[in-house]
């Protein structure tokens, strides 16, 4: 099997035992796993139990082989989050059309995350966006007429100023907040902020 899924462009990671199956998962954080049931030192039941207990791997597809060929043996591993079940002997050829088809699955629930992920970024910048357009607004207005009202040389002309200078680049970013048409991050911290500027349909290029 190792030699055919690697003779289809696929990176292989073989182990000898569940302990190692359990290790070698957390480790790499593979696509896909293939896994006998019957392992030495721990069965595939127990490492797919201790997998789908750990974040990150709940959606991780994992196909389970097996002599086991009861009905009840299918159904207690799907009950514990197998994604497919083959019994031996197998034909290693359907193994890895079902290697591909549950690759093909885990991409395609990752790209409908991605864009559940986007919409929920545009409706939280449009949402945004209207909240804060009308108290700006009259901030604006306000500090514009009391700019109006003090002479040239008042010390608090200046002060009124910077509030004015600093609302203009608010109302730039509210309204490329406005017009965010994609979801692009960039680092913040310790994590990913969106990146306003590039998101934005005015995004330079």
């Amino acid at each position: 099997l190792s030699f055919i899924l690697e003779k289809e462009q696929l990176e292989v990671l073989c182990v000898e035992d569940g302990e190692e199956a359990l290790a070698a998962a957390l480790r790499e954080r593979p696509d896909l796993i293939l896994m006998d049931v019957m392992m030495p030192k721990k069965d595939g039941i127990s490492v797919l139990q201790e997998l789908r207990r750990t974040e990150g791997f709940e959606a991780v597809p994992v196909i389970l082989l097996t002599a086991l060929s009861e009905a009840r043996d299918k159904v207690k591993a799907f009950e514990h989050g197998a994604d497919d079940y083959l019994t031996k002997p197998f034909n290693p050829r359907e193994v890895v059309a079902r290697v591909h088809a549950q690759l093909r699955i885990r991409r395609m629930q990752d790209a409908l995350m991605i864009a559940e992920r986007d919409r929920v970024a545009l409706a939280t910048a449009g949402a945004a966006a209207h909240e804060m357009s009308q108290p700006l607004t009259v901030m604006m207005g306000t500090a514009q007429l009391l700019q109006g009202r003090l002479a040239p040389d008042d010390p608090h002309r200046k002060l009124v100023d910077k509030i004015i200078s600093n609302g203009d680049k608010a109302v730039t970013h509210l309204r490329r907040l406005q017009s965010v048409q994609g979801y692009t991050t960039k680092p913040y911290l310790d994590g990913q902020i969106l990146d306003l500027e590039r998101s934005s349909s005015d995004a330079p290029g």
